[in-house]
């Protein structure tokens, strides 16, 4: 099913993406004039409209040359450019590129006219030299809320140390917030300034934050924390190492942004089918105790009530709570619909479709994920692992 479900997404993302890099906005010749306008009289201090009036009959009789076109209502930027954009290494070319998307944005408005995007990216208004401010601020956000549930994990690890058998389901975890927290803030460089560097580095690291969660969800459904299956862990470990390093050699010889998105997509939708074969397995095994008149009620010393979304329903039971990621699952798929259904920036140029879906992915780390995989490890790890011990010492 999972498959089917890839196969069916992938054309999809492929043709959103080629949309994407196609950027009419690029192609315009209003821009493109206004590129060369800004450039030659900001950056070369060339007057070239000047000289094309005084020797526009020496030079109409030139074979090849080419008028440009001049606009005496573009204005541009004098040099040098404020100190607060140099240190976010704005030079006269980049801000020009800026400025003219601003300018043929402008202009498109009052016309009525379809709003384009510009390599890539809407024109959004920068502020203080940040390229798109909602997008950081989320971002930020969304770190803030890992480096909450790495503190939380790692408090819980060490009130648990005396047992190393959770040692490796504790690994896997803190590894998962960890790498999340790295791709955050790659991804709070990259929204303030958009760099060949800074764009690699933000995909490189969502990519690897995928796999790490598929690896961990993986583990935790092949039962690699338990003590006798060692080198079923290495060996899972080493193959999802492998198949990231292919990843990245991938990107770096042949950077395309169909097949990244393509296998992220991919592996997103593999790590979201381990999860939900996770709490298959968790809500059969308390229907069953239920049914045997064993509640447990264990799993209301992990809930922060006012963090947790149905509170008086996911906390009833443990066999409910066993399902509470799907909630949060489902509120990343929808939040990611919002790149389907992509659309210009709103409230003065600022939040856009992209933005939206990083607001959107705060919440499910805010709203008890990292409570739910610590009752996960304390409660059911722990028990799969002493029935292990249980039977052979029988």
């Amino acid at each position: 099913m999972v498959r089917k479900v890839v196969w069916q997404v992938l054309p999809l993302i492929t043709f959103l993406i080629q949309l994407t890099i196609a950027s009419p906005g690029d192609d315009l010749y209003a821009f493109l004039d206004c590129l060369y306008q800004c450039e030659e009289i900001t950056c070369h201090k060339n007057p070239y409209h000047i000289i094309q009036e005084e020797y526009r009959r020496e030079l109409e009789a030139s074979p090849g040359f080419e008028f440009q076109y001049y606009n005496g209502n573009w204005h541009f930027d004098d040099m040098p450019l404020p100190l607060h954009l140099r240190l976010l290494l704005w030079n006269c070319e980049s801000n020009c590129d800026y400025q003219c998307q601003q300018i043929i944005t402008r202009e498109r408005k009052e016309h009525e006219e379809e709003i384009y995007q510009f390599h890539g990216k809407w024109p959004f208004w920068r502020i203080f030299g940040i390229q798109e401010l909602a997008s950081m601020i989320f971002s930020i956000g969304n770190f803030v809320v890992h480096y909450i549930g790495f503190k939380k994990m790692c408090r819980a690890y060490s009130s648990r140390e005396a047992d190393a058998n959770l040692k490796y389901a504790y690994f896997n975890t803190i590894l998962i917030s960890v790498i999340t927290m790295g791709a955050w803030l790659c991804s709070t460089i990259f929204h303030i300034r958009d760099f060949d560097i800074t764009e690699r580095m933000d995909y490189y690291f969502a990519g690897l934050t995928v796999l790490s969660g598929f690896h961990s969800i993986g583990a935790r459904i092949l039962g690699l924390f338990r003590p006798d299956r060692k080198l079923a862990r290495y060996i899972f470990g080493g193959l999802c190492v492998a198949a990231y390093s292919a990843h990245i050699y991938r990107l770096v010889t042949d950077w395309l942004y169909t097949y990244n998105m393509q296998a992220n997509v991919t592996v997103g939708l593999l790590q979201n089918g381990c999860l939900c074969i996770l709490c298959y397995n968790l809500y059969s095994k308390y229907y069953e105790l239920e049914q045997g008149k064993s509640m447990n009620l264990e799993h209301l010393n992990y809930i922060d009530f006012k963090r947790i979304i149905l509170p008086s329903f996911y906390s009833s039971s443990p066999k409910l709570y066993s399902l509470y990621p799907l909630i949060l699952s489902t509120i990343v798929v929808l939040g990611m619909s919002l790149e389907i259904f992509d659309f210009p920036p709103f409230f003065y140029d600022l939040i856009d479709a992209h933005s939206l879906w990083h607001l959107v992915t705060i919440f499910p780390a805010y709203l008890g994920w990292y409570d739910w995989m610590i009752w996960d490890i304390n409660e059911n790890v722990r028990d799969e692992i002493a029935s292990l011990v249980a039977k052979k010492n029988d």
